[in-house]
């Protein structure tokens, strides 16, 4: 076996433990600075949650289909695996009117992320005007929602105030914390696109699809580790915001950077095929949550097999891998 492909399995774990570590030692950093959790909750967990995809796009600079592969392939896993597998586990309600701002920009920014392509791609202009998108996004959120308690439950769900009363969360425990985290994430990126790269090389399969399936799934971990324990916990709302939220943060954030690092290639295949079905999922998703403010096991059945079918067509096709 070659020894690079186990930068794979490690780089997993290294990204995992490295995402966990940020977050905790950043947002109990935040409330013990007296941070409204809110604002912790919108801005460090939001980051937190998608700084695999972050940093693995940094590292990504010298192979960039891997970046837009990444990114591809982790919001149809979120929705796909990550909603479809935890709605299984038990029915989940989303109120509409609770986060229609979150999900109705999740399906926007999908449908802006074509039009780039379609007009000019996704060049070093437009990795600048999904951060200022982001940060719009960010901020009209806060306006909307800073005076709505029920509002802000989604995003506070995941902070324990009672930590920083913790007597280990002192401010050198918790910089150590962040510094480790982000060391763990770099060289977890590193290990992990080096052994995926000689992946691709070794079943002479596209860089695109590497990330596309193996990188994507890779740094969604996070995101589907918080859903299927959400769902256990029968925090149904936690899960499906947590998605909402990385999905948007993916596009915005993760293909923003690299673009302002590298111009992104794309394919027709990407166009006529991959964008379709992330768009596909999003719309559905969104429809589901309108419509029934909820995702039942008949639904997440239904999202499931459209992983399970696109990643079959995938397969069957060779063309679409290139």
């Amino acid at each position: 076996m070659d020894v690079v492909l186990l930068g794979i399995p490690i780089g997993i774990v290294m990204l995992y433990f490295g995402s966990e570590w940020l977050v905790k030692g950043a947002k109990s950093l935040a409330l013990k600075l007296r941070i409204a959790p809110f604002v912790v909750g919108l801005t460090v967990v939001a980051f937190g949650s998608s700084a695999p995809e972050m940093v693995t796009s940094i590292v990504s600079s010298n192979n960039p289909s891997i970046i837009l592969g990444n990114v591809i392939g982790s919001n149809i896993a979120n929705i796909g695996i990550a909603i479809g597998l935890a709605a299984l586990i038990c029915p989940m309600v989303a109120k509409y009117d609770s986060m229609r701002i979150e999900i109705t920009t999740m399906v926007v920014i999908s449908f802006v992320m074509l039009l780039m392509m379609v007009i000019d791609g996704v060049t070093f202009v437009e990795g600048i005007v999904l951060f200022v998108i982001l940060f719009s996004f960010i901020f009209m959120v806060y306006r909307m929602k800073k005076g709505d308690e029920e509002g802000q439950k989604s995003y506070v769900a995941e902070l324990d105030e009672g930590e920083v009363r913790n007597k280990w969360n002192s401010y050198p425990v918790l910089i150590a914390l962040i510094i480790i985290g982000l060391v763990l994430l770099y060289f977890g990126a590193r290990f992990f696109i080096d052994g995926s790269v000689r992946l691709a090389l070794m079943f002479d399969v596209s860089e695109f699809v590497i990330g596309l399936l193996v990188v994507a799934l890779g740094t969604s971990l996070p995101e589907i580790c918080i859903c299927l324990v959400a769902a256990k916990r029968g925090e149904n709302e936690l899960a499906v915001s947590n998605i909402v939220g990385s999905n948007i943060f993916n596009i915005c954030a993760v293909l923003g950077i690299g673009a302002m690092l590298t111009t992104i290639p794309y394919t027709d295949a990407v166009m006529y095929f991959h964008m379709p079905v992330m768009i596909f999922l999003s719309v559905l998703m969104f429809l589901m949550v309108k419509c029934k403010n909820m995702i039942s096991r008949r639904s997440a059945m239904l999202l499931l097999g459209v992983y399970v079918a696109y990643v079959a067509v995938l397969f069957l096709v060779p063309s679409l891998s290139m």
